[in-house]
């Protein structure tokens, strides 16, 4: 099976990654009409804590187990900051948004979460951890450019709790990807 571990977003979160997608879409369509962007729906957009990748029964045995205590990161409120692109230069391949509220307390989670996995034999990811989410990934760029659509802002929303973090199954097909959730842990009370 296929795994990751991740944060879910609040429907206020959800409700703002909507308005700033529609916006996304109406700024690439103008600018670069034969752009094509495969469009992450905002009902399943979350923050990746971790990418697991393909495990078999016994490594995801030994995730969930090492899933199965409480987190000692505090629960904190997530939202929604400025929009940005990889790479900043030239024709990005995805788009993402960052955060403007929650992204420290991701880093820690994202540090003790990696401390829990090295214990199960899960090596640490060699990247930078950024917290963001995915709002589109660019197939053909089409003249699509960052600056173009650098100034494209995320409504004001206030933001949302996060409690839990989850572990999520994901199964590709033609249609996109499904998410399961596996499991959900709480993180400390803040």
């Amino acid at each position: 099976m296929r795994l990751f571990v991740a944060v879910e977003l609040p429907p206020p979160v959800i409700a703002a990654a909507a308005a700033a997608g529609q916006l996304l879409r109406e700024r690439v369509a103008g600018v670069a009409p034969g752009a094509r962007l495969t469009w992450v729906a905002p009902d399943r957009m979350h923050v990746t804590l971790r990418f697991l990748g393909q495990v078999n029964d016994e490594q995801a045995a030994a995730i969930a187990g090492t899933l199965a205590h409480p987190f000692e990161t505090p629960s904190f409120t997530i939202g929604l900051g400025d929009i940005g692109a990889f790479p900043r230069r030239g024709a990005p391949r995805s788009i993402w948004i960052a955060l403007a509220a929650g992204g420290e307390a991701c880093r820690r989670l994202e540090h003790e979460l990696s401390g829990r996995l090295d214990r199960v034999g899960i090596p640490r990811d060699p990247r930078p951890f950024s917290p963001h989410l995915t709002a589109a990934r660019v197939r053909e760029p089409a003249g699509l450019r960052w600056p173009a659509i650098a100034d494209v802002a995320v409504p004001l929303h206030p933001g949302g709790p996060v409690d839990a973090i989850t572990l999520f199954e994901s199964r590709l097909s033609s249609r996109g990807p499904t998410y399961t959730a596996l499991q959900r842990t709480t993180l400390r009370e803040g």
